[in-house]
């Protein structure tokens, strides 16, 4: 349980989360899951929970923030994974397609590395097609450039954290507004679905939540209650999410309204039920050892498997044959990346923390 203001260690249970999501993004992309998408709203909501967590942590223990190491942090971790896979399908487009289709996915991996496929995307501008998946890696780098940069500032500002809350909350907020009234007013889902400013309130909802665990805002009383309560809403959020991602399109007008938001929230009570409920049954489901090392290896998952299954389905490989090849392949090359290349840069972040 946080008491006062904490420092956020290494959590089995949120690789654990993350292995659920990615399970259902996979799914949903090989196109038996309906809902599975929402596997990248909880990656938001874990995205700007844990970022802001250990960014406020280190202003504590610190009394200041180094972007230039998170920003090194982030590039190791994310970069040369990404960088490796664009490579290899710059390769392959130059030996097995024409010229013409080849020069289109160059241009298409050059705009996945800049991470712009977000906005590519919303405004129909040359938005790339086996490499489409790298939409949400964009709005995730969007992100870690702009909100380090406020937090720092609001840190320095203000020494009274429910000053951040009200600016985390309320971005949020405003976010989910927008979407809201984009979505009444003629906004196509496209544009809806893969701008960062309709799609903030994910992460912010994140940093909320991150903002209030690590600054120990709350009573203990509070706590208690809190407590006390989740031994329900736990497994009621965890029903819910599995719920949506059975049921739900992503691209139906009532998600945009408030089906986005809803399982952001739902994200969150699952979050808080991990880190606080010491009898959080849901924790002893995602702690569980396969899942917890599928979330350790989800990044090579989610860049890998989305080109893999394109590239499958353009050989007119269909059916069980496809489920197997497609996740033995996407499995196979993850598991390499994460243990002979991610693991080992890894080692390098610790040069760059404060």
């Amino acid at each position: 349980m946080f008491e006062g203001r904490s420092k956020l260690g290494y959590i089995p249970a949120l690789d654990g989360l993350r292995g659920m999501a990615i399970i259902g993004v996979m799914i949903y992309h090989a196109g038996i899951l309906k809902g599975g998408s929402i596997g990248v709203d909880m990656f938001f909501v874990l995205s700007g929970f844990l970022i802001t967590s250990l960014l406020i942590s280190e202003f504590d223990g610190y009394g200041s923030i180094n972007l230039k190491n998170f920003y090194i942090r982030r590039i190791l971790r994310l970069a040369p994974a990404l960088i490796v896979m664009l490579i290899v399908y710059c390769l392959a487009s130059f030996v097995v397609l024409s010229e013409e289709k080849a020069n289109r996915n160059y241009i298409d991996a050059l705009i996945s590395v800049a991470y712009l496929t977000n906005w590519a995307r919303a405004f129909s501008i040359h938005p790339p097609d086996f490499l489409g998946h790298t939409w949400s890696l964009s709005i995730e780098e969007q992100f870690y450039i702009v909100w380090p940069t406020v937090l720092v500032l609001l840190l320095r500002l203000s020494n009274k954290r429910h000053h951040i809350l009200v600016v985390a909350a309320s971005t949020a907020l405003l976010s989910w507004m927008l979407r809201l009234y984009l979505s009444m007013n003629g906004s196509s889902p496209i544009r809806l679905y893969n701008g960062l400013d309709t799609r903030a309130d994910a992460l912010m909802v994140g940093c909320t939540l991150g903002v209030v665990l690590v600054s120990g805002l709350g009573s203990e009383n509070a706590y208690k209650t809190l407590q006390k309560h989740l031994v329900i809403l736990g497994p009621l959020s965890m029903i819910g999410l599995l719920t949506f991602s059975v049921i739900v399109y992503w691209g139906d007008p009532w998600m945009f309204h408030y089906g986005y938001f809803i399982v952001e929230l739902l994200t969150a009570v699952l979050v808080l039920d991990l880190l606080i409920n010491q009898k959080s049954i849901i924790r002893k489901l995602l702690v569980t050892r396969w899942l917890v090392w599928v979330g350790s290896i989800s990044y090579g998952l989610y860049i890998w498997h989305f080109p893999i299954y394109r590239t499958l389905h353009a050989m007119g490989v269909r059916g069980s044959t496809f489920i197997v090849l497609s996740l033995f392949i996407s499995f196979t090359i993850a598991t390499l990346s994460y243990y002979a290349m991610e693991k080992p840069i890894l080692k390098f972040k610790k040069r760059f923390v404060s």
